[in-house]
């Protein structure tokens, strides 16, 4: 009888450790990595007239856009540190590398195991994206692994309530300045109201969350949307005109970047895609929850010292207390998970609706220091203000 019981103790034990092991594993960092959309792909993914389907460096299956292909060079292959994709046909290998990185337009692939964490349905039907702040603080609500907690909004009985941090929603003006989306016409987006922008907006981000759910996850623009004062844009390496544009001209510009492929959608970041990269860099273990709400160690701030390369290729070092916003992709220190930039360089403006009279805008930038972080959020400016160090960055999903 005591061996029944031994045998039976031990099967437990197994089964729990194998659910354990299937849900997580440990780095030799001891960096906790969470499972990503590995299952998802290979259940689910199907190719059709918009992707096709390629293989990273595991074997696990990667839905790419057709006009784009995956990275086959050397640490740009895998989905756990960063899956690149290049505009245009061409083979990307360790041969072309460097020139495939200054002239073709690059994305990173982004996970979402469960699309419900980056948005809720009202009780009128309607889909908010769910928005988080970051701490290192454990407590009620306080996702004990990444540091994630709700911001602006609750959730009962499946339905969610916002408050006053919304998207997609548009600014409605404040008692200080009339700085709204309603002088729409004068920002050439082709709409007449307020109203009419506000449906196109829940038109673009009810269609983002669909291709998340169908494909398991969307792109983002490797580097900060360059060439921001050109007619077409660029998401290159080595660009330094990444700012000095209002929101709504870099709304127009990352919506309008690759217009001519019809298997995809390019826009503006949302607040909930931005949340969700930094949740995946933990899950992933690029990073700790306290390298999220400091980011010395990895962004372009005051307070950080690291080494870049300039334009002319000559190897510069970025002393502390020395503000400079460098060229795009230039330093190894800001790159994570083969996106750069995230943290520092420029603040990067979103689709986010901040308190009713702005648009959020993240990251910290080069004059800041590292504890006005990646996961930092600003509000001071209106949507038609431009600033030197204000740019933005894109996303894509596929059709």
């Amino acid at each position: 009888m005591q061996g029944r019981k031994t045998i039976k103790i031990l099967a437990t034990v197994t089964i729990l450790v194998i659910i354990c092991v299937a849900i997580t594993y440990v780095k030799s960092d001891n960096k906790v990595v969470l499972a990503t959309t590995k299952e998802f792909n290979s259940k689910n993914l199907q190719e059709n007239e918009h992707m096709h389907i390629e293989i990273d460096s595991t074997g696990d299956k990667v839905p790419v856009p057709n006009g784009y292909v995956g990275s086959k060079a050397t640490g740009e292959n895998e989905i756990d540190t960063g899956y690149v994709i290049y505009e245009g046909e061409e083979e990307v290998n360790d041969g072309n590398i460097e020139e495939a990185q200054k002239t073709r337009n690059q994305y990173v692939w982004i996970p979402v195991p469960d699309a419900s964490e980056m948005y809720g349905t009202d009780a009128n039907g309607k889909k908010w994206g769910k928005l988080y702040d970051f701490t290192t603080n454990t407590g009620t609500n306080i996702d004990s692994i990444t540091g994630a907690k709700p911001l602006g909004w609750s959730e009962i009985n499946g339905k969610i309530k916002v408050s006053n941090r919304k998207e997609p929603s548009i600014p409605i003006g404040s008692a200080i300045a009339t700085d709204i989306d309603s002088k729409i016409k004068k920002q050439n987006l082709k709409l007449e109201t307020t109203h009419e922008f506000l449906i196109q907006q829940e038109e673009e981000f009810n269609n983002m969350i669909t291709s998340i759910e169908k494909y398991g996850g969307f792109y983002i623009g490797r580097y900060e949307t360059g060439d921001s004062s050109k007619e077409k844009p660029a998401i290159i390496k080595g660009n330094t005109d990444i700012g000095s544009q209002t929101w709504y001209t870099m709304y127009k510009k990352c919506k309008e970047l690759d217009k001519r492929n019809n298997n995809i959608e390019t826009g503006m970041i949302w607040g909930c895609q931005w949340d969700r990269i930094l949740i995946w860099l933990i899950e992933s273990g690029n990073k700790y929850k306290e390298e999220i709400t400091n980011s010395t160690s990895w962004g372009n701030y005051k307070n950080a010292t690291f080494k870049y390369f300039s334009n002319d290729g000559t190897l510069t070092i970025k002393d502390a207390e020395n503000s400079k916003i460098i060229p795009t992709g230039s330093s190894e220190y800001t790159k994570a998970n083969n996106i750069y930039d995230l943290a520092g360089n420029v603040y990067e403006w979103t689709m986010e609706e901040a308190r009713g009279f702005g648009r959020a805008y993240r990251g910290g930038d080069m004059a800041s220091n590292g504890n006005d972080s990646s996961s930092s959020r600003n509000e001071y400016f209106y949507p038609t203000v431009a600033i030197d160090y204000i740019g933005s960055r894109t996303m894509l999903y596929i059709k």
